[in-house]
């Protein structure tokens, strides 16, 4: 389902590190193509506002954040699916092929 997505949830530009999982996994999982979508302009209020109905149970979005249900949403952005350290995520997740994106997130 197509829902706002809050700009908290991604890294600085300055500070972001893109998650490089392991050349065998990338070589393994095929990789999904950008969703053709209109992404439209953030409102912060409204983000921090849905973050916190729809996320916050399961998932931190600041720097050095826990895991909760979810892994942390901290520098997302960039990362492929499934491959933050430390988590145990669904096959369906690990195998997705997805690198997260403004269009990925938004079509999720």
């Amino acid at each position: 389902s197509s829902r706002f997505v809050p700009r908290v949830a991604q890294a600085p530009a300055s500070s972001h590190q893109p998650h490089r999982p392991a050349l065998a996994l990338q070589r393994a999982m095929p990789m999904i193509p950008e969703p053709d979508v209109e992404v439209p302009e953030g409102d912060v209020k409204k983000g921090a506002k849905l973050f916190k109905a729809k996320c916050a149970q399961c998932h931190t979005c600041e720097k050095g954040g826990n895991a909760k249900q979810g892994p942390p949403l901290y520098g997302v952005m960039g990362r492929q699916s499934g491959t933050l350290e430390g988590f145990a995520y669904s096959e369906a997740n690990k195998s997705s092929g997805i690198i997260w994106s403004d269009k990925h997130m938004f079509e999720y």
